[in-house]
């Protein structure tokens, strides 16, 4: 077959899965290929990394690739994790410059900062990661909260706004016991495993958090061995983005 056959090959397949997978109604992407009984581990990075290293062992002990969301200060203060996380073949994408929170909490369509400095958060983000040879073309917003326009401002640099699948509480494993939302390792475990077992994850992206605040003791990312023979006892297989 040719190139150009073979181009047109992957395109097709590319637009199969994509008609399979769900894209929330600001048109992020929210959950991959359903028709497939695999799933997308994403994991963030920004202030704490504490628990990258384990992350990446583990992965590479289950043989698991994963999808990772840097910050450009995450990538300025760690530009040696972030070469290996690459170089181990996990995706990298951009999760903003700084952090910013870009909508209000309570109202979504209310941006806290202008279109200009929100691209510009994103470009910097990215020239970040370009500096290391990385090209992303997926973003996940900064703390996985965003808008239509949002989602709109990251297609202008050409990437896909990508979020975890609403159904699990695996996203809470930042939490700490003085808030009000937390929740245990063993909660969020069990959040998963029930809704496997009442509908399945086919396509999930399950947002995890290799590093977190220190009030936290009780890491979730320890468990991620665990987590992972289970799902893969249970039938599924793991892929990056």
């Amino acid at each position: 077959m040719s190139k150009l056959g073979l181009y047109f090959l992957l395109f097709f397949f590319q637009q199969i899965a994509l008609s399979q997978s769900l894209f929330d109604k600001e048109g992020a992407l929210i959950r991959s290929d359903s028709s497939k009984k695999e799933i997308y581990l994403c994991f963030t990075g920004h202030d704490f990394f504490e628990g990258f290293e384990e992350v990446l062992d583990v992965l590479a002990q289950n043989k698991v690739k994963g999808s990772f969301f840097l910050t450009g200060d995450f990538i300025r203060a760690h530009r040696e994790l972030t070469r290996e996380i690459a170089q181990q073949g996990h995706f990298v994408g951009a999760h903003s410059d700084k952090h910013l929170l870009y909508c209000d909490w309570s109202k979504k369509d209310s941006l806290l900062h202008s279109n200009a400095e929100i691209k510009k958060d994103i470009e910097d983000n990215l020239t970040e990661l370009n500096a290391l040879d990385i090209f992303p073309d997926y973003f996940m917003p900064p703390y996985e909260w965003h808008n239509q326009e949002v989602v709109e401002i990251a297609k202008e640099l050409d990437q896909i706004t990508v979020n975890f699948t609403p159904g699990t509480r695996s996203n809470a494993d930042y939490t700490t016991p003085d808030m009000p939302n937390y929740l245990s390792s063993e909660a969020i475990l069990n959040s998963i495993y029930e809704k496997e077992k009442d509908s399945g994850l086919h396509g999930f992206h399950l947002l995890i958090h290799p590093g977190t605040s220190p009030k936290r003791t009780d890491k979730l990312y320890h468990q991620l061995g665990d987590l992972i023979q289970e799902l893969k006892r249970r039938g599924y297989s793991f892929q990056r983005l």
